[in-house]
């Protein structure tokens, strides 16, 4: 139930004589003056679009920074992996020096593909080159000599991964089920 409110009789005199109606005309005056009322202008609102093309863009650099670490990393971590493999011992240098080389490639495929990640057209193209990339690269680790291994895993094997994180899950299960199709055709090992 509403609770009724006692009628405020604590409110000195002086107060209520000071407080005036403030006329209609000075009224509508301040509002045309602050401008509340207005709609914005052609200007005002390309501004805003202008505005917001520029956020966006910053968006998607800053997207493109935040996958380019990751799989930079990945990178370097599947060359080094593979060297070892092959008994090889990379120094700082050469890690460096291929990651400087790989570095730009990798952003400009990121920034391009993140941006246009859930067209169809670019779902279907990263869905064949997922399988095109994994079954490329379980192929060469069973039949191809440790030199062609070397040059060509770990950018294969980053392609591969990230096609697949940036794939929608449906497309990605379809690729992955692909490739597996492909390793148990041609009898090729996985695991060894």
């Amino acid at each position: 139930m509403a609770r009724k409110q006692k009628p405020v009789q604590n409110i000195p005199q002086a107060y209520i004589e000071e407080v005036e109606d403030i006329p209609e005309d000075e009224q509508m005056r301040l509002v045309e003056q602050s401008g509340v009322l207005r709609l914005p202008h052609k200007d005002e609102s390309a501004r805003k679009a202008g505005k917001q093309e520029e956020a966006s863009l910053a968006n998607e650099i800053f997207d493109t920074i935040i996958l380019l670490i990751p799989f930079s990393c990945l990178y370097i971590g599947m060359d080094i992996m593979i060297k070892q493999q092959y008994a090889q011992h990379p120094g700082l240098k050469e890690e460096f020096g291929q990651l400087v080389n790989a570095f730009p490639i990798m952003a400009l495929f990121i920034f391009y593909t993140n941006r246009y990640k859930n067209t169809i057209i670019l779902q279907g193209a990263m869905t064949l080159a997922s399988i095109a990339a994994g079954s490329h690269m379980i192929y060469l680790i069973n039949k191809a000599p440790w030199g062609t291994v070397i040059r060509q895993c770990p950018p294969l094997g980053v392609i591969w991964v990230y096609t697949v994180v940036q794939l929608q899950l449906t497309y990605a299960c379809v690729a992955l089920l692909a490739v597996f199709g492909y390793v148990r055709y041609n009898a090729l090992k996985v695991l060894f």
